[in-house]
């Protein structure tokens, strides 16, 4: 009888612990908490953040580089006419005439451009490219002048390129009208030197001094 009873007591024991308790699987965790779920929301949140922040500072960077950047070469005012441009090395600008200056390769003065400006009082546009494709036709009578397609005139209010072929290479003409002054460009390259392109380049960064 002791036995049967002692036996019982046991069994009642245990079963108040373990109710007391809770099983081992569910102690440690919290009702109604994911931890492992919270953890990954934190994560992907902070990642999220972390990357268009990082994108913005590098396009902000690039465009402000892009806006200062400036021509290449020297700035250089002209003697002859109110204007400055940007002359790359191994060219020099010097007075050709009166309203007329010749932009040179040092090293082969027959490559040069003339540059010629004006204001909208002294001529028009349509004059000033009239005058250039008479010019391209009496350097080569027996071929008509060529629109330059490729030509970039998008910084200018209006913009019209020709060229021709000359017994030592090409001979481009150029006017374009850009900010209250019309610029008249006439380019005699030699096939051997290859300089319209930096001509062009120089021409095109032409600035009024009478702003």
């Amino acid at each position: 009888m002791k036995k049967h009873l002692f036996l019982l007591s046991s069994v009642l024991t245990v079963g108040i612990l373990l109710a007391a308790c809770g099983s081992p699987e569910t102690a440690d965790e919290e009702p109604g908490t994911a931890p492992d779920e919270a953890t990954e929301e934190v994560v992907e949140e902070e990642t999220d953040d972390s990357v268009p922040a990082e994108e913005t500072e590098e396009e902000t960077d690039a465009g402000e580089n892009t806006e200062t950047a400036e021509p290449a070469g020297t700035l250089t005012q002209s003697d002859e006419q109110t204007y400055e441009l940007y002359v790359l090395d191994g060219y020099e600008l010097t007075a050709e005439e009166p309203r007329k200056d010749a932009l040179y390769a040092a090293d082969n003065s027959a490559v040069f451009m003339r540059i010629e400006t004006f204001t909208p009082e002294e001529t028009d546009f349509a004059a000033a490219e009239e005058s250039m494709i008479q010019t391209l036709q009496a350097v080569n009578p027996e071929q008509e002048p060529a629109e330059v397609a490729d030509f970039n005139g998008a910084d200018f209010d209006q913009s019209t390129a020709y060229e021709v072929p000359s017994t030592e290479g090409t001979v481009t003409g150029i006017v374009f009208e850009k900010e209250e002054l019309l610029v008249r460009l006439t380019i005699f390259d030699d096939s051997t030197v290859n300089a319209t392109d930096d001509l062009i380049a120089m021409g095109k960064t032409i600035e009024s001094l009478e702003q």
